[in-house]
């Protein structure tokens, strides 16, 4: 719908009886009959008359025709759609929201460069924006290496975890030791450093708030003395709830298994 809404000045709108026609599916001779019939009372209380113009059209034997149509402001649209039944009435209100947001919109335009204020204010704003962008963009660069790192220390810890998860196996010190290029004495001075353990009689114990939490069997063994008796000691061995355990507690130290080393 070209030219449905015609400024005149800087505010006034006008909406043609013929976009109203068209719009509420009225013939025009009927749009302009009930405008016609509503003007009286309109000028009694506003002075004026409706504004009356002719758009002339050429015919296709050379001739010419002039059409009569109103040009009416939002106001005086809505007036006469008093007229118009319920769903007239309500497409009229709905075009002239839509028109207005459409001027709205327009009227969003470039700064005047030529104003060397208004042009000073608009490239402070633009450098600004760009200024606050850089910043965002710095930030989201920073947070993309900072997940690609993490990312990769998880591919690390399910590497070594999915490990763990694999088997049901008990452990001694010495097998978990291997798994971070440690000896067995090394790891078990490690653990005993941390709180984890403590030796009693030749066998490491877990302190208390660990004991029941299913990381370690205990194992009799048989074993004979250099004076040829015989005996029985008892040997720790971790479960892989234990082992997956000491790789949370010696990460936080920064012991990681080989496995996830570079």
């Amino acid at each position: 719908m070209a030219n449905d809404l015609i400024q005149f000045g800087e505010s006034r709108q006008t909406m043609s009886s013929l976009e109203i026609a068209k719009l509420t599916g009225k013939p025009h001779n009927d749009v302009m009959k009930a405008i016609r019939a509503m003007e009286p009372a309109w000028e009694k209380v506003q002075q004026g008359k409706f504004s009356l113009l002719h758009k002339t059209y050429d015919l296709p034997n050379g001739g010419h025709k002039e059409q009569p149509y109103y040009e009416l402001t939002k106001t005086e649209c809505l007036y006469v759609a008093t007229k118009f039944n319920d769903e007239a009435r309500a497409k009229l209100v709905l075009r002239w929201e839509e028109l207005e947001q459409k001027q709205r919109a327009q009227m969003l335009q470039l700064p005047d460069f030529t104003d060397p204020a208004e042009a000073a204010m608009a490239w402070a704003k633009e450098y600004r924006e760009k200024k606050v962008l850089a910043i965002e963009n710095k930030k989201l660069e920073e947070e993309n290496i900072q997940l690609a790192a993490e990312n990769q220390e998880l591919k690390h810890d399910k590497n070594y975890l999915d490990l763990i998860m694999r088997s049901k196996a008990l452990l001694t010190i010495s097998q978990i030791a291997q798994d971070y290029g440690m000896s067995g004495k090394a790891m078990n001075k490690q653990l005993s450093q941390m709180g984890i353990q403590y030796s009693i009689n030749g066998q490491w114990i877990l302190y208390a708030k660990y004991k029941d939490c299913g990381y370690v069997s205990s194992r009799s063994i048989d074993i004979t003395r250099a004076d040829g008796r015989p005996d029985v000691v008892l040997h720790t061995e971790w479960t892989q709830a234990g082992r997956k355990f000491l790789y949370e507690e010696l990460k936080k130290q920064g012991i990681i298994p080989m496995l996830e080393r570079n």
